[in-house]
């Protein structure tokens, strides 16, 4: 026949579960740190394997010398004040209104 458990052996019983639960959950965060880890090293090698070969690479960026897939120039910008569009600081142009500082 099936009886009940009394009190105490059912909070045993929860505890034990709780406890092999929280186990296994904390085994699965040290797993995923450890992954993440041997992810950013492998993304560091490969990092510093891209910057020896760019370094070997003309200015550039592209090995045979023409600018495809090479990485575009980053250039500072000024707002007009008379128009408010936003122009490159070496080659500011007037945008032809009468108070634009260009």
């Amino acid at each position: 026949m099936i009886t009940i458990p009394s009190f105490s052996k059912l909070i045993l019983l929860i505890a034990i579960i709780v406890g092999v639960w929280y186990v296994f959950r904390f085994i699965g965060q040290l797993d995923k740190a450890r992954q993440r880890a041997a992810r950013e090293a492998a993304r560091a090698a490969a990092g510093a394997g891209a910057r020896r070969q760019q370094a070997r690479r003309d200015p550039r960026g592209d090995p045979r010398g023409d600018s495809r897939g090479s990485v575009a120039q980053v250039e500072d910008t000024v707002k007009c004040r008379a128009c408010g569009a936003y122009v490159p600081v070496r080659s500011a142009k007037s945008c032809g209104r009468g108070e634009c500082p260009f």
